[in-house]
């Protein structure tokens, strides 16, 4: 299968590049719905899994499919390398029923309905206005608990793969930028070969391309909207380079460790995703009574917030922690 994208005059020079928080945070949800081809991603899931445990996704999971291709409107292409997540949104909560109604409609065609919960695919195929709304709470929910404490770590490794890729561009043009962008991206007779993907072309009609680099999309490739008739730019989402530091394990910074002492250090470095003493204490070796007590401290000191939820208490880095957590010392 390939996707071919047919550049024509003005193309390359309108082609730029973006970052989407929500395309990072829809691509987190094949990252759940389907661990196993993922194992990438192992330290964020043990990382979010209490999270995870609370939070009502499933609309949105039926309507982002782990394999082929769900509905555009979901997956805007962002405008610029300081898109938002409320800019991302803004352009969800936009789309017209209209085109919620048939796109749901294509997706729900390509379903089993046998795999679909009755109530969920009822919503899918009702009010569109309330189906889109409803989409965008689980779209703000998710970006709120899987994405946004990982957001200032992941963008600064964003900004450095535009950069590079920026620099690219300008020195040898688009067949300098698309040689190493992706193994099924290839570049020829002015025209973007992109293979498993699906079988077509597109012209892209003086729109240009819009390309994003992603964390959470390693090692796919992918596209969209491909409408011919869409005025909106395709959006090619690709792995931003060196996203495997991303998901080294957590360490807590000599400074820090010093001024909290290693085992309170530990756990603040563990807390960057909501979670509850249990799941603390088995991923820092100490006694739950341990944890409890650095936890308390912690807060005390407004390192962690304390939230509960049913009869659970997750706890969770505050921005003040987030900032002292990324901080080195400055050289003398």
């Amino acid at each position: 299968m390939t996707l071919v994208l047919r550049f024509g005059s003005g193309d390359a020079a309108r082609c730029r590049f973006a970052m989407s928080p929500l395309q990072e945070t829809m691509s987190t949800l094949l990252v759940l719905t389907d661990p196993g081809r993922h194992c990438w991603y192992l330290p964020w899931l043990r990382d979010v899994q209490p999270v995870v445990a609370e939070l009502d996704l499933r609309l949105l999971s039926v309507a982002a499919p782990v394999h082929g291709h769900g509905p555009d409107f979901l997956w805007p292409s962002p405008t610029s390398p300081l898109t938002t997540i409320e800019d991302d949104l803004a352009q969800v909560q936009a789309t017209d029923p209209s085109v919620v109604a048939t796109e749901l409609a294509e997706h729900i065609r390509r379903l089993d309905p046998r795999t679909v919960p009755k109530d969920l695919y009822r919503t899918l195929i009702g009010d569109p206005t309330k189906t889109r709304d409803m989409l965008v709470a689980q779209q703000r929910l998710a970006w709120q608990a899987l994405v946004a404490p990982l957001w200032d770590r992941m963008r600064g490794m964003l900004d450095a793969d535009i950069t590079t890729r920026a620099r690219q561009l300008a020195d040898g043009g688009l067949e300098r930028l698309f040689a190493n962008l992706h193994p099924r991206a290839t570049w020829q007779n002015d025209a973007l070969h992109l293979t498993g993907l699906r079988n077509g072309t597109v012209d892209l009609r003086g729109r240009g391309l819009v390309l994003v680099p992603t964390a959470f999309g390693w090692p796919n490739l992918g596209i969209g909207p491909t409408n011919d008739t869409s005025h909106t730019p395709p959006a090619l989402v690709y792995p931003m380079l060196g996203s495997a530091r991303l998901w080294e394990p957590a360490t807590d910074p000599p400074a820090i460790t010093r001024l909290l002492g290693a085992g309170r250090a530990s756990v603040l470095a563990k807390a960057l995703f909501p979670s509850t003493t249990r799941s603390l204490a088995q991923r820092v070796a100490l006694t739950p009574a341990t944890v409890s007590q650095h936890l308390a401290i912690l807060r005390d000191a407004g390192l962690v917030t304390a939230e509960r939820r049913g009869r659970e208490v997750l706890y969770r880095q505050t921005p003040l922690a987030a900032a002292l957590m990324q901080s080195t010392p400055r050289s003398e």
